[in-house]
Order: structure tokens, then sequence, then C-alpha cells
């Protein structure tokens, strides 16, 4: 088993055995470069939201007809009478939903092993921490998942209702009645989402391991790039349509003969919802109390090859906004034709009474919101972890020291390229008409009452606010530059 491989703590102590193999002889070191040069103690997860991808097509396309007829015929002398009744209840209601990255979860903990690498000589056989990579960052805990969606996502209802209501009486003594009655309620509404990131956690730490190394150096030393409670990234390519079609024409109509009498009565309760909630390519919001921070780094080199190659100990991201992203089209094209029509026609001696009441409530409002960023969340810190180097000897040193580039409670970006459209149509037109012979009375009544709202909210390309009391700092860096010369005395 190689111990040194573990990740929840490493301690390497390299010095010489004398006499301790069996036959007097040194025992050898550790194994040369080749097969060790990695120690990774980082990259630990713990209580992140998954990630959630969708690439296909998904279509919610019902229809639905509904048209009673009733009709009533009397001869000359007799009496008609229609009534109809109509209490419908559609419901073409969706809601699709692809592409969602899972919420991070709370108060998880995921943290690198610390490591502590001690070579007492130096030489090719012993040298092998002399060319590798040490990590103990990367670690992650209650981010949220990314959202990943292509394709289109389709709702295309489409009801057509059209009760036709008729009394017929045909004679100089006849009487024709014809009432209506219409409650319906129609519910078309769409919520679509797709491609949403999921929202980062509270109280999460991510912490890379400390690392304490006396060697010959190494290329790459990083104990940062951990990060807790970021909300994740959402992405969104394709398109959402909304398309739902109501037409609802009823008619009542009541004819009487030359001495009857006609009454028309049509009464219409109609409730239409056609409001679509669309939201794409979002990215969730950053969590609140998350810390990420990158380990500390201790080295002690001496010889003209000591030091590390690169020493990263930044990089660490807390309580951020997921970025979002929206590359399609968001289509909320609803259609609402409405045209009740109340018509009484008596004889020349007749009395034609002819009444429509109109209560309508249409809803074709939508909000669309594509490319938006999350909000950074309150509280979070992110911080680089300190450095502390120590070299002695000539050609010591590190090509790069990195502790900065923290983030913490940033908003997300948004970008968006496409189209939002929202193309709401409209169309009331009720028509009430009474018509009496030359010495008839003749009375026509309508009464309107009707709420249209085709109000629109568009959001697109809408960087996330930051948040508040969240800290971000780069870590401390102390070097020390020493000669042989200056140890020595």
């Amino acid at each position: 088993m190689n111990f040194w491989q573990l990740s929840d703590g490493i301690r390497l102590h390299h010095q010489s055995h004398y006499g301790h193999d069996g036959h007097g002889a040194p025992a050898p070191g550790w194994p040369d470069s080749s097969p060790y040069s990695t120690i990774d103690t980082g990259d630990n997860g713990a209580g992140d939201g998954g990630n959630g991808f969708f690439s296909e097509l998904e279509v919610n396309a019902p229809v639905a007809i509904f048209s009673p007829l009733d009709a009533s015929h009397a001869s000359i002398h007799g009496k008609t009478d229609a009534h109809q009744s109509n209490i419908v209840q559609i419901d073409q209601h969706v809601v699709q939903v692809a592409g969602i990255g899972g919420n991070g979860g709370n108060d998880n903990v995921a943290a690198g092993g610390n490591i502590s690498a001690l070579e007492a000589h130096s030489g090719s056989a012993h040298a092998w921490l002399g060319s590798g990579t040490i990590d103990s960052g990367a670690n992650t805990a209650g981010n949220g998942g990314n959202g990943y969606f292509y394709g289109g996502i389709i709702h295309a209802s489409m009801v057509v209702y059209e009760p036709i209501n008729i009394s017929v009486a045909v004679g100089y003594g006849s009487i024709a009645e014809a009432e209506q009655t219409n409650n319906v309620n129609f519910n078309q509404s769409a919520v679509q989402m797709a491609g949403i990131g999921g929202n980062g956690g509270d109280g999460n730490i991510a912490s890379g391991g400390n690392v304490g190394i006396s060697s010959s150096g190494s290329h790459v030393i990083a104990t940062g790039g951990n990060s807790a409670g970021n909300g994740g990234n959402g992405t969104f390519s394709g398109t959402l349509v909304d398309a739902p079609v109501v037409i609802y024409h009823p008619i009542n109509i009541a004819v009487a003969g030359p001495g009857g009498t006609a009454e028309a009565s049509q009464s219409n309760t109609v409730d239409i919802n056609q409001a679509a909630i669309q939201i794409a390519g979002v990215g969730g919001n950053g969590g609140n109390g998350n810390a990420a921070i990158g380990g500390h780094v201790s080295t002690l080199g001496s010889g003209s090859a000591s030091g590390g190659w690169e020493i990263q100990s930044g990089g660490s991201h807390a309580g951020n906004g997921g970025d979002g992203y929206a590359y399609g089209g968001l289509v909320h094209a609803s259609f609402a034709l409405y045209d009740p029509i109340n018509i009484a026609v008596a004889g020349y001696n007749s009395s034609a009474n002819a009444t429509q009441t109109n209560n309508v409530h249409l809803d074709q409002s939508s909000s669309q919101m594509a490319g938006v960023g999350g909000h950074g969340g309150s509280g979070n810190v992110a911080m680089g972890g300190n450095g502390s180097i120590l070299f002695s000897g000539l050609g010591g040193g590190s090509d790069a020291i990195a502790t900065g580039s923290n983030g913490a409670g940033n908003g997300g970006s948004g970008h968006f390229s496409g189209s939002l459209i929202d193309f709401s149509v409209a169309i009331y037109a009720p028509i009430n008409i009474a018509i009496a012979g030359p010495h008839s009375t003749a009375e026509a009544h309508q009464v309107n009452n009707v709420h249209i709202d085709q109000s629109a909210i568009q959001m697109a390309g809408i960087g996330g606010n930051g948040g508040h009391g969240n800290v971000a700092l780069g870590g401390d860096v102390a070097m020390h530059l020493l000669s042989d010369l200056h140890l020595m005395s």
C-alpha cells in the first residue's frame, strides 16, 4: 500500500537507514521519482448538488374540442323552449422542467489531508519529490450543481368551445324562448424551466490541507481552488415555446312567428388562463455563511535546485452566484377569440327580448427570464492560504506564487443571445340583437365585465446582485533567502 497517497493526512520522513536490512548494508531510500511524482489528498466533495443534463425535445400538445348544439323548433301554434347550461373545466396546465442542477446541502465539510514531507539528503535515488505535484486543494462542499439544456420544450395546447343554442317558433300565436348559460374554466398556463443551476447551500466548509515540505523542491504545490456554497451555472441552448389557442363563440338565438314572443338569454362566465413562466439559462444563487480556504504552505529548501516551480494556495470561492448562459429563443404566443352572439327576433305583432351577460377573465401574462446570473450570498469567506518559504543556497525560489484570486458573495454573470417573444392576441366581440315586428316591442340588454391581462416581464442577460458581509482575502507570503555562508556563521 502506498501510504503517501492517502487523503487523510500524510507525513513523509525520508532519511538514511543503516544496519536494518538484515545484511548490514544501507537500506534503500524511497523509490525514484518516476512512479511516485504525484501526491493528491484533495478533490474531495461533500453535499454538492448533482449536475443536470438534457439534450432532446420535450413536447406537450393537448387538444380539446367541445361543441354542444341545442335546438328547439315548434309548429305554427306551438310553443318552443331551449335551455343549455354548460359547466366545463379544461385543464391543460403543464410544468416542463429539464436540465436542472441539484441544490447544494448545508453544513458539509470537505477538507484535503495535510502533507508533511522531509528529505534529509539529495541525490538521484532520493529525489522523488523533486519533480512532482502535491495537491491538497480543489475540495468542494455544498455547491449547487450545474444545469445543461440543449433542445426544445414545446407546450402547444388548443381549445375550441362553441355551444350554439337555438329556439324557433313559427306561427302567429307561438312563443320561442332560448336560454344559454356557460360557466367555463380553461387553464392553459405553463411553467417551462431549462438549464437552471442549483442553489448553493449554507454553512459549508471546503479547505485545502496544509503542506510542509523540506526537500529538493516540487514543480507544483496546490492547496487552493476550494469552493463552498456556490450556485451552479445554468446553460441553455434551444427553444422554449408556449402557444395555447382558445376559440370560444357561443351563439344564442330565439325566433318567434308573426304573433309570437321571442326571448333570448345568454350568460357567460369564463376564466381563461394562458399565463406562462419561462426560465432558461439561469445561474443558482450563492449560499450564506460558507468558507473556502486554501491550505497553508511551508517550504524549506537548500541547494541550487531548491524551491517549487509553482505554489498556488488561492483561487477559492464561497457563496458566489452561478453564471447564466442562454442562447436561443423564448416564445409565448397565446391567442384567444371570444365572440358570443345573442339574438331575439319576433313577428310583426310580437315582443322580442335579448339579454346578454359576460363575465370574462383572460390572463395572457408572461414572465420570461433568460441568461440571468444568480445572486451572491452573504457572510461568506474565501481566503488564500499563507505561504512561508525559506531557501538557502543559490538558485532557490519559485517561478510563481499565487495566494489571491479568491471570491466571496459575488453575483453571477448573465449572458443572452437570442430572442424573447411575447405575442398575445385577444379578440372579444359580443353582439346583442333584439328585433321586433312593426307593432312589437324589442329590448336588448348587454352587461360586460371583462378583465384581460397581457402583461409581460422579460429579463435577459442580467447579472446577479452581490451579497453582504463577505470577505475575500489573499494569503500572506513570507520569503527568506539565506546563503549557506550565512547559515554557517
